[in-house]
């Protein structure tokens, strides 16, 4: 017999033996209390859902890492990113580039104290900044989402705020109340207005009787006077960043046209003016490579304005061309797509017989006269043209304090009517994103 049979016959035996073995005193117990418990439903089991043949054929020291699991969570969250990225992004106004063509907004406008909006299609009104001060002055951000206005103090100062445009969260700008320049010259009602990127305000002031250039932070955290060393008037920001303020200097060298550089304070000169000529207006084209002013003989009997565009080095200065019999024009004024200009022409030494013209702005014709006579009638109007560039809004003549209605040219038509409302305020019209 061979070992491999003498082992077999031996495990035979002993199984024999174990068989005959004693049975167990708690089988009985066991099988009685296995009776009386309700059996486990099949569903509960993995087996009856998961593949579990695949499971136990994988090694139990090398368990499969579960990449397409994982990749599939990783994709859901990224859609979900995006749906949320998606609803925040729409639920955000659209805000619209500071400069060139955009769509139209409301008008803001003052009365009694208050300051309005108002849709120019409708005539539908609002109050959005109202109470016992008296607010004067609005004049919208170039992204069209904020508004900057003065509280008048007295007679001589001012503070400046800045709100929404719907007139909620209302900043104090200037804590020391100050005293702007007097808007009745060239585009002085243009004494205040936030930088390209909303972050600063430009305020025409006076200080001690001098004409000053004042910057506010947007956030009413601080105020800052710039030194050019001369009286500085009628000034405005360089599209498109901001980097510089154009204003009409008169110091040492004489009057002239001049650039301020923001951060630094250094000045450069743009263009003296003749002695015996004044010059009002000065006003950068939408991309800032040019500038539009008018300048008049002081010392000749009637009025003698002329319009000129010069390039922003100071360079190419050229008178834009008159037709027969017109002898001033002024009140320049850009369109948003920097192509033409609007101005208020007339056809005698005073006011008889003024009209408003829409003028190339390289000066190659005399450009069409969009608006009869009377509707530019006496002198420091102030124009400004619809986002769009389809229409002029305008108030015809000085402001007296006296509730009046503001002008809108419709340029294509030629047509001029008067908004619905009336108001003390200077020309602002809101832009929205096309």
């Amino acid at each position: 017999m061979t070992m491999q049979h003498r082992r077999s016959a031996e495990l035979e035996a002993t199984l024999v033996d174990l068989a005959r073995g004693p049975y167990p005193e708690y089988i009985d117990d066991v099988l009685a209390r296995t009776a009386r418990s309700r059996q486990r439903p099949t569903w509960t089991f993995p087996e009856r859902w998961l593949p579990m043949f695949g499971i136990a054929s994988e090694q139990a020291l090398a368990p499969r890492f579960p990449w397409r699991a994982i990749a599939i969570a990783l994709i859901v969250i990224a859609l979900m990113v995006v749906a949320v990225v998606a609803l925040i992004a729409g639920a955000q106004p659209r805000i619209p580039a500071p400069f060139g063509v955009a769509d139209n907004g409301l008008i803001a406008f003052e009365r009694g104290g208050d300051i309005y909006t108002a849709d120019p299609a409708t005539g539908v009104e609002r109050a959005i900044v109202t109470g016992s001060q008296t607010d004067a002055g609005p004049r919208f951000s170039l992204d069209g989402t904020r508004i900057v206005f003065e509280r008048k103090l007295d007679y001589v100062h001012s503070q400046l705020y800045l709100a929404r445009s719907d007139g909620t969260d209302l900043t104090l700008l200037t804590p020391e109340p100050l005293t702007l320049a007097a808007g009745d010259l060239g585009r002085a009602w243009e004494k205040y207005q936030l930088s390209p990127d909303g972050r600063t305000v430009l305020m025409a002031t006076e200080t001690s009787g001098v004409h000053t250039i004042t910057i506010a932070q947007a956030d009413g955290k601080g105020v800052r006077q710039l030194d050019v060393g001369m009286s500085a008037s009628e000034p405005s920001f360089r599209p498109p960043n901001g980097a510089e303020i154009l204003f009409i200097g008169d110091g040492e060298q004489g009057l002239g046209l001049f650039a301020v550089n923001v951060a630094t304070e250094k000045v450069r000169q743009i263009q003296l003016i003749p002695n015996g000529f004044g010059v009002a207006g000065p006003s950068w084209s939408p991309d800032g490579s040019r500038i539009a002013y008018w300048k008049w003989d002081g010392t000749a009997n009637g009025l003698t304005a002329r319009t000129h565009v010069l390039w922003a080095d100071g360079t190419g200065d050229r008178e834009l061309p008159s037709p027969p019999g017109a002898v001033w024009n002024a009140h320049a004024t850009w369109s948003n797509d920097g192509n033409r200009i609007f101005i208020a022409r007339a056809y005698t030494p005073g006011y008889g017989d003024v009209r408003g013209a829409v003028v190339p702005a390289d000066g190659s014709d005399f450009g069409v006269e969009v608006a009869p006579a009377g509707v530019e009638t006496n002198c420091c109007a102030a124009w400004m043209w619809s986002p769009d560039d389809t229409k002029l809004l305008g108030r015809t003549s000085p402001i007296t304090g006296t509730p009046d209605k503001l002008v809108i040219i419709d340029v294509a038509t030629r047509t001029v009517r008067s908004v619905p409302w009336t108001s003390t305020s200077d020309p602002t019209w809101q832009r929205l994103t096309p």
